[in-house]
């Protein structure tokens, strides 16, 4: 054993290094028996006869390795079926059913994972208008709602069958639990075909927005003498008693607001970005056809989302713009362009027009129009963020949670959250899920969120400003 459980202040509960350990040491290895892959969740709960009928008959090797043989096609999509057996685990547990393995992770999972999914839909879009987190938030509610279309006549045949005993509700409050809680801890295993898995143990490593970019979890078929294994290497050396952080990917605060249920600040995550989104537009260019087809041919699709930072524009932006507002007269023109712009990286002139600055034209004028589409101020949401930092950064951290008595419930109740560990400092706290949970504080986050968004806008207006008069510039020099 490497790592043990602690209480880690704000972040709640975490895993810290038994002893010093050096950077790439692997410092958990868990074989597939400790994972509830959807395989697993498919035999295992009670509609398991029903679900084999629905199954194709012939394997598949989607999720093999050399250790974990190819099983049959999945009746339904991952998401689902590790869904449908959390919600059946969570209704044994509540009627004191604890014949499930998995009894003991089921009962220290939150009761509220504090994903947007618990948000009241009309407090979401006015929080996040303007901000390009609402398409997140609308993406991540119609998912979930497609999965209980899918799921609830299943869940209905499997009661009229006798398959779920009568104490397991397999309600759609317990559906939209079990969605919330694969939100915020299901891990997706590139070295295992991308498959989706929940990992006990491994899921209260807390996230640091500063971790490495490989440091994740993931399989190595090399793990544990060749049987294979799921393992995180340290990125960084640590020392015994500190607590060990994963990366749950590069994701701004709000992404890990909607998705996780805690946000860092935003001014110290470094992957804080404006998601500007892009399209061909059939509606208005008469050539978008042709344009979705040289866009094709580059490997490229006609709606695509680029991420606006601090720091700079995204590889590829001022080309993506420079095709979709182009107008050639004839249609190879439209085809000759994009290669000069994908392939060979230069911006040519178009009837006369120079390409380049008709990018930074359009960029400037979007990030005009995208600032106007906050609903208040940047001083309101400024002065709102502040206060709930200071308000949040002089309360003492909390213990571990424990059941009201005044709201009681048949699970205990969950420690916090995992949380970033870029607590503290002049950029503000890390707001954690009792944090957001309050309405008030979920407001305060989010403006602290739009105050970012809305400096990485301007500062792109002002950058496409200043590129723009280069270009005019040497434009005229070369006139004269």
């Amino acid at each position: 054993m490497q790592l043990l459980l602690r209480q880690c202040g704000r972040e709640g509960r975490g895993l810290v290094a038994d002893r010093p350990l050096p950077r790439g040491e692997a410092l958990l290895q868990l074989p597939d028996s400790l994972l509830i892959t959807p395989e697993r969740a498919a035999e295992e709960c009670c509609m398991a006869p029903l679900l084999r009928r629905l199954s194709p008959t012939s394997p598949s090797s989607s999720t093999a390795t050399a250790t974990t043989p190819p099983a049959l096609p999945l009746p339904l999509p991952e998401w689902s079926l590790l869904a449908l057996y959390l919600a059946e685990l969570r209704g044994r547990l509540a009627a004191g059913d604890r014949s499930s393995r998995w009894s003991p992770y089921v009962a220290m999972l939150p009761q509220r994972p504090g994903t947007v999914l618990e948000w009241p839909a009309k407090e979401a879009r006015q929080l996040l208008r303007g901000s390009p987190l609402l398409r997140l938030a609308d993406s991540i509610s119609s998912a979930a709602a497609a999965s209980w279309a899918e799921l609830e006549p299943l869940i209905a045949q499997a009661r009229a069958e006798g398959l779920i005993p009568a104490h397991v509700p397999m309600s759609k409050a317990d559906l939209d639990w079990a969605f919330g809680v694969l939100l915020s801890r299901c891990i997706r295993l590139p070295g295992r075909g991308e498959v989706q898995v929940l990992a006990p143990w491994a899921d209260l490593l807390n996230h640091d927005v500063a971790a490495d970019a490989g440091c994740h979890l993931d399989w190595e078929p090399a793990a544990r003498g060749g049987l294979g294994g799921l393992v995180l290497r340290a990125d960084r050396p640590y020392a015994a008693g500190q607590q060990v952080f994963v990366s749950y990917g590069p994701k701004s605060s709000g992404e890990l607001l909607l998705s996780y249920g805690f946000c860092p600040p935003p001014a110290a995550n470094p992957h804080q970005d404006y998601k500007l989104r892009l399209a061909v537009d059939p509606a208005t260019d008469p050539l978008a056809e042709l344009k979705t087809q040289a866009l094709a041919r580059h490997g490229l699709p006609p709606v695509l989302e680029l991420p606006l930072k601090l720091e700079g524009l995204p590889e590829g932006l001022l080309q993506y713009l420079a095709l979709i507002t182009a107008r050639p007269k004839v249609a190879q023109e439209t085809f000759d362009l994009a290669s000069l712009l994908f392939e060979e990286g230069t911006f040519p002139l178009l009837d006369g027009a120079d390409t380049l600055e008709a990018a930074l034209r359009e960029l400037a004028v979007r990030c005009t129009a995208a600032l106007k589409e906050y609903p208040t101020s940047m001083e309101a949401d400024q002065a709102l963020a502040a206060g709930a930092v200071a308000a949040v950064a002089n309360r003492p951290p909390r213990g571990p949670r424990r059941a009201a008595a005044a709201a009681p419930s048949p699970l205990p109740l969950p420690p916090p959250q995992p949380a970033s560990t870029s607590a503290g400092g002049a950029d503000g706290v890390t707001l954690g899920t009792e944090d957001v949970s309050n309405s008030n504080l979920r407001a305060a986050a989010v403006a602290g969120i739009r105050v970012r968004e809305r400096q990485i806008l301007q500062r792109t207006q002002a950058s496409s400003a200043a590129q723009l008069m280069e270009v005019r510039r040497a434009a005229r020099a070369r006139r004269r």
